[in-house]
C-alpha cells in the first residue's frame, strides 16, 4: 500500500464530507487508517499531521474536536449545515443566555471574537485561564465551543522560537473563518440541514457508520 498523498486526502473529504481524524467512527474511513504507511511527525510532505492544518488553511474544510473530544474534518460545503445541526440553529448568545453553555466558554468565545485567530498560549492569557489550576476548565470549554462548531482549530503555532517541540493550536470564530474563506455561516433550517446530511450520509456510510451519525447529530 503506497503512502497517502494530500491530494487524496482532500479527495477523501470531498468524497465523504465528514472525516474522522483517528478511528471513531465504526465502518467508516479516517486519515490515521487511510495514511497508515506514510511519515508522521516528520515535516515532509508526506506528513499528515501538517495536512489538518493546511487542509483548513487552503480552505477544503474545517477541523476541530466536533464529537466530543475526537477530532474531524468537515467539508467546508457541510459545514456551515452541520454547524446548524450542532448549534441547534442557535446563536451562542442565545445558548449562553438558556444555561446551555458554561460562563467561562463564553468568555472564551467573546475573546475570540475580539482577537480572531489565537494561539492557545495566547488564549489562555487574554481569558486570564493560564493558571494551573484554571487549565482543566479552560480546555474543557474550548472542546464545548468545538462540540457546538461555534470554535474551529486554523492553525499551530510554535512553542518557542525553534521549529522543535510541540506546537500551539490556533482558534478563530467559526463564523469568522467561514467569512474568510467566502462562505456563508448560516443555512436555510435546521430541518433543511438534516434533510440534506442525511441524504449525503446515506449514499457513502454503511448501516452502523450511518447508525453512528444519526445519533450523535440527533438527526
Amino acid at each position: 500500500m503506497n503512502a497517502l498523498t494530500y491530494e487524496e486526502f482532500v479527495q477523501l473529504v470531498e468524497k465523504y464530507k465528514i472525516l474522522p481524524f483517528s478511528e471513531f467512527v465504526p465502518e467508516y474511513p479516517s486519515l490515521t487508517a487511510a495514511s497508515v504507511n506514510n511519515d508522521w511527525h516528520t515535516g515532509t510532505v508526506t506528513d499528515p499531521w501538517l495536512w489538518r492544518i493546511r487542509i483548513v488553511q487552503d480552505g477544503v474544510a474545517a477541523y476541530g474536536k466536533f464529537f466530543r473530544d475526537k477530532a474531524c474534518f468537515i467539508h467546508i460545503e457541510f459545514f456551515p449545515i452541520i454547524r446548524s445541526i450542532l448549534s441547534s440553529d442557535r446563536t451562542v448568545e442565545e445558548r449562553y443566555k438558556d444555561g446551555l453553555i458554561s460562563r467561562t466558554a463564553y468568555h472564551i468565545y467573546k475573546v475570540l471574537c475580539e482577537h480572531g485567530n489565537i494561539d492557545s498560549r495566547n488564549l489562555r492569557k487574554l481569558t486570564d485561564l493560564n493558571n494551573k489550576e484554571n487549565k482543566k476548565e479552560y480546555e474543557k470549554s474550548l472542546v464545548e465551543l468545538q462540540n457546538y462548531g461555534d470554535v474551529v482549530i486554523t492553525g499551530a503555532a510554535n512553542q518557542n522560537d525553534e521549529d522543535s517541540g510541540w506546537s500551539s493550536m490556533c482558534y478563530q470564530p467559526s463564523e469568522l473563518w467561514l467569512s474568510s474563506m467566502h462562505t456563508s455561516p448560516n443555512y436555510a433550517t435546521i430541518e433543511d440541514a438534516k434533510n440534506r446530511l442525511i441524504a449525503e450520509l446515506s449514499g457513502s456510510c454503511s448501516d452502523k457508520a450511518l447508525k453512528f451519525f444519526t445519533k450523535k447529530l440527533k438527526l
